[in-house]
């Protein structure tokens, strides 16, 4: 084969390459286009669960934008003044995939109750107990001294990471009760 052949072999292979990755980038982008407003609906639904289930006592809630760490990705104030829904994200063992919990709180700043929404990210059976009754009880009726609040042997860093989330929540909840 002369060189010139092998170049024109070579152009075309790529032409081919090329226009596969074309065809394949196009199908993802309107894969994408018709499944992202279903997706972005799950989300909104689940969160709007998650409310619920740590402040059954609301009417509606209403999105508080402020000054929030990091660990704070929602802050809600329930219009019926029963209290207040954090939704955190807790850097545990992988950080990459934080933990999500939601957090309920009174009118006081107490909190109701706390809901793992997911914590995937944690090892099974180790940092996974955070997900537990018992880990998660300890923060019923604390303000943000979180007293009397453990970590969990052996699943330290997701624990504490947990229980800072909570912490950053409920200093933020005791800055808009104080205001």
């Amino acid at each position: 084969m002369t060189n010139k052949k092998k170049m024109n072999s070579s152009l075309q292979s790529l032409i081919v390459l090329l226009s596969i990755c074309l065809v394949v980038a196009v199908l993802l982008a309107a894969i994408n286009l018709l499944t992202a407003p279903k997706i972005e609906a799950a989300n909104q639904a689940a969160e709007k669960e998650a409310l619920r289930s740590v402040l059954d006592t609301a009417t509606e809630f209403e999105k508080i934008e402020g000054d929030c760490p990091e660990t704070v990705t929602a802050f809600y104030r329930d219009l019926g003044g029963s209290g207040y829904v954090a939704i955190l994200a807790a850097k545990g063992y992988d950080s990459a995939n934080p933990m999500k919990i939601a957090v309920g709180f009174d009118a006081d700043g107490k909190i109701l109750a706390v809901k793992v929404i997911s914590a995937s990210g944690e090892t099974s059976g180790i940092g996974t107990k955070v997900t537990g009754e018992d880990f998660l009880a300890q923060f019923i009726g604390q303000d943000e001294s979180l007293d009397g609040v453990d970590t969990i042997s052996g699943a330290t860093i997701s624990s504490s990471a947990f229980r800072e989330a909570v912490r950053d929540a409920s200093a933020v909840v005791a800055k808009e009760v104080a205001s």
